[in-house]
């Protein structure tokens, strides 16, 4: 079981700012997302979300952090050019294809 640890900057709703935060991945997943400022921790229950969704959308979510970094270090100049057009399109873009898919 691999086990890793990295930090980043997230909108915390319990804080309504952006902060720090700690996200823990067990065997290349997400496990857990805590902001450092106030401590809430929101934890990824992967059997309850397998059961729940569809299991290609599920893989494709919790890999997202993971193909970002490879992209990222790829060709940081195209990822940085497109992050902020993908940032705002990407929520409706999940909403629509969960909707679609149920």
């Amino acid at each position: 079981m691999s086990n890793s640890k990295m930090d980043a900057y997230l909108f915390c709703i319990h804080c309504d700012n952006e902060t720090s935060h700690t996200i823990e991945y067990k065997n290349n997943h997400i496990h857990s997302v805590t902001c450092n400022n106030c401590g809430v921790e929101i934890k990824i229950d992967h059997d309850y979300v397998r059961k729940h969704f569809k299991e290609e959308f599920v893989v494709r979510v919790l890999s997202k952090p993971v193909r970002m970094t490879k992209e990222m270090e790829k060709d940081l100049t195209g990822f940085l050019v497109s992050l902020p057009f993908r940032v705002v399109t990407k929520p409706f873009r999940v909403y629509k294809e969960f909707h679609e898919n149920k």
